[in-house]
């Protein structure tokens, strides 16, 4: 055979092979198509209308925020073949809230992705430790969605991107799980109180604000916010914890709720807040409080606490929990006891500390005993 029948004979055996190939891929896909099909036809959720099934999808967050984990949905959705994959992209429910627990420097490129799939849903975020400038201008793209925003760092990075005009709930947080953190490390964990009152002036719909573990700069200086809409304000405990700095600047005339839990309050600013803002009062929380920079007699401390009960005429449920000092409940028994017109209204007490006067405590019981 010559050296041209041989080349002509490879040339038909290369032809036949790649028609061979063309084959193949031709069944393999064939193949694959009939068992998408006989996959559907197993797959009870395939054979639900598209509504059922996303509803269902959505039950499967429960109902804390979704995480990013992949063993967590929706990310979990995503993972079990393609219909469940194309029903999770388009149900836009199950990307309105996220909890990013990773470094901050891996999650910029998933946030942002993720939060295109919420489409225009209101969301809720909470972000972890250290906003970085990479993720900061994702939430800030996302503003105008924005209803819930827990944040466990200063707020500076975010507060700079308002308004967030749909903002109802607030929380900056510290994590208390760090505790092996030195306390050179939990001082450079401060929160800047003119961005946080400057955030506050940015949610024009704010309805509940919570700082938690947070400590702020005692140097602020700035104007007094007022916001017409705030209801709940809750300041959460840290025993070197300084919201002072907050409660000085702010005036809420709609506020129910006002729960402090940090050392060094001062009545006098207590006092005065109260006084500035005149708000229809339901429910005061003092928890592990101790007043601080009192330099008055007992009885000009009991004066001031008449005052403050005073200024507080729709006050309906009044509570000091676990007080680390006796001085400040014991007077205020003695205040309900002399005063049984103060609040009158007043349907639940509760006291939890060390060595109450027994003796105020019926006294106070006895005058108000209807």
């Amino acid at each position: 055979m010559s050296i041209a029948e041989l080349q002509c004979r490879i040339d038909k055996l290369s032809a036949d092979i790649i028609r061979q190939k063309e084959v193949l891929t031709n069944l393999e896909r064939s193949k694959s198509g009939a068992q998408r099909q006989l996959n559907a036809f197993r797959d009870p959720m395939a054979r639900l209308p598209l509504e059922i099934s996303s509803e269902i999808f959505v039950l499967c967050l429960g109902s804390s925020l979704a995480q990013t984990r992949a063993r967590c949905a929706p990310m979990l959705l995503l993972n079990i073949c393609n219909g469940w994959t194309d029903i999770a992209l388009c149900n836009t429910a199950l990307w309105d809230s996220i909890h990013l627990h990773q470094p901050p420097a891996h999650l910029a490129s998933l946030l942002d992705a993720w939060l295109k799939r919420s489409g225009s849903r209101v969301l809720s975020i909470s972000l972890p430790v250290g906003i970085t400038d990479e993720i900061s201008p994702v939430i800030v793209r996302h503003a105008h969605q924005l209803r819930d925003l827990k944040m466990y760092q200063d707020i500076t990075f975010v507060a700079a991107g308002g308004p967030f005009p749909l903002l109802t709930t607030l929380t900056i947080a510290g994590v208390e799980e760090f505790s092996s953190r030195t306390s050179a490390a939990r001082q450079n964990f401060l929160c800047s109180a003119s961005a946080t009152l400057g955030m506050l002036g940015l949610c024009p719909n704010l309805v509940e604000c919570t700082f938690d573990n947070a400590n702020f700069d005692r140097d602020y200086a700035g104007e007094i916010l007022v916001h017409s809409h705030m209801q709940h304000l809750k300041f959460g405990k840290y025993p070197h914890w300084s919201g002072d700095s907050i409660l000085r600047h702010l005036s809420l005339p709609a506020l129910e709720t006002l729960s402090i839990s940090f050392f060094n309050l001062r009545l006098e600013d207590l006092l005065q807040f109260t006084r500035r803002s005149s708000p229809p009062l339901q429910k005061l929380i003092l928890c592990n409080v101790v007043m601080a920079q009192w330099s008055g007699s007992l009885p000009e401390m009991e004066g001031c606490l008449s005052l403050l009960v005073t200024a507080l005429p729709m006050l309906m449920h009044r509570e000091l929990l676990r007080s680390r000092s006796s001085v400040v409940p014991n007077h205020f028994l003695t205040i309900l006891a002399n005063s049984p017109h103060l609040l009158p209204n007043l349907s639940t007490l509760i006291f939890e500390f060390a060595n109450p006067s027994y003796e105020k405590l019926s006294s106070a019981l006895c005058a108000r005993r209807t």
